[in-house]
C-alpha cells in the first residue's frame, strides 16, 4: 500500500482529523487548578511589588530571620522589555558554623507555612521553594559567609516598561521578628 492509494489517504486524513480534534478538546477543557494564581492577569507596579514584598515579610517572620535588609526591582521576562516580574533580594545574618543546618531550618519554616519545593534545584547549594506564584531561593552568600541571600521572584505579569527605572533598586525595610 502506498501513500497515494485511497485507503492510505483515508487513514492519513482520519489520523490528522483525530489529532486536531483531541488537541482542540484539550485546550477547550483545560481548567486552572483551584487556588492557583492567575499568572496571565496583568498586574500593576504596586500589586506586583506587594506580592513579593509580602512574601519577604512572611518568610522573615516565619523563619525569624535576623538583620534582613534588601531591595526590589523589576526584571524583564523577555529579552529586554515587557512583561516584567517584581523581585526582592534580601540578605540576612547566618551563623558561620552550621550555616547549612540553619538554611535548612529556614526552608523547613517556609514549608510549614505552605511553601513547597520548586521543580528545579537552587543555585549555591540553597533551597528553592514556591507559593502562590512567587519563587524563593535561599542560599549562603559566597562572598560574605556570615550572611545568606533570599531572592523572591514574582510571576511575569507586569506589562509596564521598566527599562529606564531610576533607581534600578529600591531599598525596603523588613521588620525582624524572631519566629524560630
Amino acid at each position: 500500500m502506498t501513500l497515494r492509494s485511497p485507503p492510505s489517504r483515508a487513514v492519513l486524513c482520519a489520523s490528522l482529523a483525530m489529532s486536531l480534534l483531541l488537541g482542540s478538546a484539550a485546550v477547550l477543557t483545560y481548567r486552572q487548578p483551584a487556588g492557583a494564581p492567575d499568572r496571565g492577569a496583568p498586574a500593576g507596579d504596586d500589586a506586583a511589588i506587594a506580592q513579593v514584598r509580602e512574601a519577604a515579610e512572611h518568610i522573615t517572620a516565619a523563619a525569624g530571620l535576623d538583620g534582613a535588609t534588601g531591595g526590589y526591582r523589576f526584571l524583564s521576562c523577555a529579552a529586554d522589555g515587557p512583561p516584567y516580574q517584581a523581585v526582592v533580594y534580601l540578605t540576612f545574618i547566618v551563623p558561620e558554623r552550621n550555616w547549612a543546618r540553619y538554611l535548612s531550618g529556614v526552608a523547613n519554616a517556609m514549608r510549614s507555612h505552605g511553601w513547597v519545593r520548586a521543580p528545579t534545584a537552587a543555585e549555591h547549594f540553597g533551597h528553592k521553594l514556591t507559593r502562590d506564584g512567587v519563587t524563593a531561593i535561599v542560599h549562603r552568600n559566597v562572598e560574605n559567609p556570615g550572611f545568606a541571600t533570599l531572592r523572591l521572584y514574582g510571576p511575569c505579569r507586569n506589562h509596564n516598561d521598566h527599562r529606564t527605572d531610576a533607581p534600578v533598586w529600591t531599598d525596603i525595610d523588613i521588620p525582624s521578628r524572631s519566629g524560630r
